[in-house]
């Protein structure tokens, strides 16, 4: 019996001592981790929208109705002068959600679209964060509805999917369609403040 009770015993401190610090490093890094995080997001914002200076967060409660794909709306500033909205999108892709920042210029057009963190399958889903795909959204219309097509573009409206990566296309499309929709409707609305 005491021959069990010893490495039990042994294994239990050890456990113990390894929980305490997992947790004290945990505590230690939380802060850094938000920060750089933050940091990251606001250079996606910058990617999207370059002639933007900074951002201002608006809340659902000022008329920003959020979809169920968009997470975060910002209106874009070059000094005091209103030059856009990015919106944060994550749309279900194959293999989970896909964070998706789009920037949509005053004049009505799509300025940049960058993929950031996702799960899509390497070497196929994985692409659509590559420019060859998202660099297709660029200056499109947000008054035209975006159709994925296996085939290369005849339309203005067509984006060309990653070859075998369909799913993961559609949901790029599908975040770049709901900030575009999104956008129309606060252009429209004059809600730049």
């Amino acid at each position: 019996m005491c021959d069990m009770i010893k490495p039990s015993v042994s294994l239990f401190i050890i456990c113990l001592i390894t929980a305490f610090c997992l947790a004290f490093v945990n505590n230690t890094t939380k802060d850094t981790i938000v920060q750089r995080t933050q940091k990251d997001a606001e250079e996606q914002r910058r990617q999207v929208l370059s002639i933007a200076d900074s951002f201002k967060r608006l809340p659902a409660q000022q008329g920003v109705e959020y979809s169920t794909l968009i997470r975060e709306a910002y209106a874009a500033y070059s000094g005091d002068k209103f030059v856009g909205y990015v919106f944060s999108a994550y749309p279900k892709g194959y293999g989970g959600d896909i964070a998706v920042t789009v920037g949509v210029g005053s004049d009505g057009r799509i300025m940049g679209v960058k993929i950031g963190a996702n799960q899509e399958t390497p070497g196929l889903g994985s692409k659509t964060a590559e420019d060859r795909f998202t660099g297709q959204y660029m200056d499109k219309s947000i008054d035209s509805t975006i159709k994925v097509v296996k085939v290369p573009p005849k339309a203005d409206d067509e984006i060309q999917a990653v070859s075998g990566a369909t799913i993961s296309s559609r949901a790029v499309t599908s975040a770049v369609q709901a900030s575009a929709d999104m956008a129309k409707k606060l252009l429209g609305g004059g809600d730049t403040k």
